[in-house]
């Protein structure tokens, strides 16, 4: 298999303009006959990576355009993911214009660093990937430029990702979990309330965004009528497996309970079940999943302003990402970078369309105005369960 991530020269002296098929290198070790059973579930290779396109961007063409500009683009990226940024959309775009490109990590200020900058009146960041559901608080504080539409082409973006002071960068689901070694993989959010099923102990985040939506669906409502949420209900529905339930804050351990067998289903973001101790291990039940967002702002007054707009515009075409689809587990937001990748890394996407047409956005503005208080209410509920009934 390729290494995950493959050199970065590739991706700009490539040639290859159509997803190509890899095949595994061959060995020359004797086979091992296979064992006549098996007692644990054996872990499959994981998702090979694909070899970067290196298509011209349209409207893209002159490597002078942005010559002896420097754009600095904030994230919280380290590792695999900030060399799959690099590869797919700094270099590239560098290459393209002839802008520098530099990246500054978030570190602790985090978005909080946007609203500081602008209010003092010293920015340092032309552009930042935030979570999309913080894109509307900081909107809201007015500290963020609005998106020009005419230099960004939604044509063949999600409708839901374009915001007026943010664009979508890359999606992620969250969705009920499963261990491959059950007899019957479970098919709903109404199989995760049945607790004769599964070991009969579950795992969901800590937090009422997605855990109220995934207590109504339990409870029968239609995917496409969640919003705005029945609170009653879902607190209700929530009560019934409340025993039952480990709500965790640690994104990556509700996978490691499931592997491990501590409890029989959670909740996680689909990018966890790729981990290397899990993919394969764990897989994902896609039908009411929440399709959530990272996403590409500016800060309100950036000197490179028309710079930024322009990365804007080149991260969220085809090409771009589906570099990066193709190098870590996150949808494109191009709907044109499917057509672009092959059908086994497409397969493992949030975005797939047999994945998405089973799944809901989730609904920023609702809980832009109610994150505060359920957050609240859910924590007062978790730590004050009701008081038992006496017996007889």
């Amino acid at each position: 298999m390729p290494d995950r991530l493959l050199n970065r020269r590739s991706l700009l002296t490539g040639v290859t303009a159509l997803p190509l098929v890899l095949t595994a290198c061959g060995s020359d070790e004797p086979e091992t006959p296979a064992p006549t059973a098996t007692l644990e579930p054996t872990q499959a290779p994981p998702t090979p990576t694909q070899i970067p396109l290196a298509s011209p961007v349209p409207g893209y063409q002159e490597a002078g355009r942005w010559e002896g500009r420097t754009l600095t683009v904030a994230t919280a990226g380290v590792g695999e993911f900030l060399d799959a940024l690099t590869m797919s959309f700094f270099e590239p775009f560098a290459a393209d214009t002839g802008c520098i490109v530099e990246h500054a990590s978030l570190n602790r200020e985090g978005v909080e660093g946007v609203a500081s900058q602008v209010e003092s009146g010293n920015i340092v960041w032309d552009i930042v990937l935030m979570p999309r559901n913080q894109v509307l608080e900081l909107s809201n504080a007015g500290v963020l430029a609005a998106i020009d539409y005419d230099v960004v082409n939604g044509d063949t973006l999600y409708p839901e990702l374009m915001m007026q002071h943010g664009v979508g960068a890359m999606l992620y689901s969250t969705t009920m979990v499963y261990s491959v070694s059950v007899e019957q993989p479970p098919e709903s959010w109404a199989d995760f309330w049945d607790l004769s099923r599964y070991d009969g102990t579950r795992a969901l985040r800590r937090t009422p965004v997605g855990t109220l939506e995934f207590a109504l669906l339990a409870d029968g409502v239609p995917i496409d009528q969640l919003y705005p949420l029945d609170i009653e209900r879902a607190f209700a529905q929530l009560e019934l497996i409340r025993e039952a339930t480990l709500f965790y804050e640690d994104s990556k351990q509700p996978v490691e309970l499931v592997r491990t067998g501590q409890v029989g289903l959670a909740s996680a973001w689909t990018v966890r079940t790729s981990l290397p101790d899990v993919a394969s291990l764990v897989l994902p039940i896609w039908n009411g999943g929440m399709v959530s967002a990272d996403a590409w702002v500016s800060p309100r007054g950036s000197e490179n302003a028309d710079v930024a707009m322009s990365f804007i515009n080149y991260a969220t075409r085809a090409v771009p990402t589906a570099n990066f689809s193709g190098m870590q587990p996150f949808g494109p937001v191009n709907k044109g970078a499917l057509d672009l990748m092959r059908a086994d890394i497409v397969e493992t996407l949030p975005n797939a369309p047999q994945h998405l047409d089973v799944q809901f956005f989730e609904n920023w503005s609702f809980w832009r105005d109610r994150r505060d208080d359920l957050t609240a209410r859910f924590e007062e509920w978790l730590l004050n369960p009701p008081e038992a009934t006496p017996s007889n």
